[in-house]
């Protein structure tokens, strides 16, 4: 049976369309479904574990944005239920890494309908508020604030609102001193800005780590040494291309585990996360999922 989440207030009413066209295909092909739809994310949680806790759902498609993916990732991660998504956000950065974010309903329908789902590797943050599990990238520093102001910025949507958020960041902002464990490699220094990436993208398509791969069971740590503001201001922008790599105070590491220890907050997936320190390890195969 398909399970059908909208956030109702994502794309200005669009998820309540693209649900819409959804529900018709389905109904057209005789298929058994239930549909969450609910007007605050406390709520849609709340039905969403209810109905995952009764084993009846094999597909999950969320229509939203990557809040709601994240929210429905919460509830199939290791489980044997494929998710899917109906991008109707503002960053929609999961559906750029499955392919999904320039297609049609009807397309992704067909894709969920008549395919089997592939497994992709997540991220699982654990520290003193328990668990928690992302797909894109988790971030903390420079970008962290920067992603912390423009969810709170109702206009302009997109990359401009991040942008403003970066310009308002930078003027207040100073390095932060990490305490950080990358596999077995310690570091214990001052850094702007401090990324773990699953996937390339996020904050709508701002490609941090250009090379990550959420498929390959290994992150991309993407550490930004202190540079001047000015130095910062240029390179931030060119994250939208992933043209700030390489430059010589950007280094990136790869690893399996990370802990991350600082007087700071951490956000994943365009969501805040926890404040530090946080623990991190990437999961292989933990989500199925449809490569379109």
């Amino acid at each position: 049976m398909w399970l059908i989440v909208v956030n109702e207030k994502a794309g200005k009413g669009k998820a309540n369309s693209l649900s819409g066209r959804l529900e018709a295909l389905l109904k057209d092909e005789n298929l058994s479904y239930e549909i969450i739809n609910k007007s605050t994310a406390v709520e849609t949680y709340s039905e969403l574990h209810a109905k995952i806790a009764t084993g009846m759902f094999a597909k999950v498609i969320a229509v939203g944005g990557d809040g709601l993916v994240n929210l429905c990732l919460q509830e199939v991660a290791e489980r044997n239920i494929a998710l899917s998504v109906i991008p109707a956000g503002t960053g929609n950065d999961f559906a750029r890494a499955v392919g999904a974010n320039k297609k049609s309903v009807t397309e992704i329908f067909n894709t969920v309908r008549n395919h089997e789902p592939t497994g992709i590797d997540l991220g699982l943050v654990t520290g003193e508020f328990g668990k928690r599990w992302y797909v894109q990238v988790l971030s903390t520093g420079f970008d962290a604030l920067v992603n912390g102001l423009a969810n709170r910025i109702t206009w302009p949507r997109g990359q401009m609102k991040y942008t403003l958020a970066t310009i308002f960041t930078l003027a207040r902002f100073k390095p932060i001193a990490y305490e950080v464990t990358i596999d077995d490699k310690q570091f214990n220094q001052n850094f702007m800005l401090l990324s773990v990436a699953n996937g390339e993208t996020y904050g709508g398509g701002m490609r941090i780590c250009p090379n990550a791969s959420n498929s390959d069971g290994i992150f991309d740590i993407l550490l930004v040494h202190p540079v001047s503001k000015l130095v910062l201001l240029t390179i931030f922008p060119k994250v939208f291309t992933g043209k700030h790599i390489p430059h010589p105070k950007i280094e990136i590491i790869r690893g399996r585990k990370v802990e991350i220890s600082a007087n700071a907050s951490s956000f994943a997936d365009g969501d805040f996360v926890s404040k530090l320190p946080i623990r991190i390890e990437n999961v292989q195969n933990a989500l199925k999922t449809w490569l379109m």
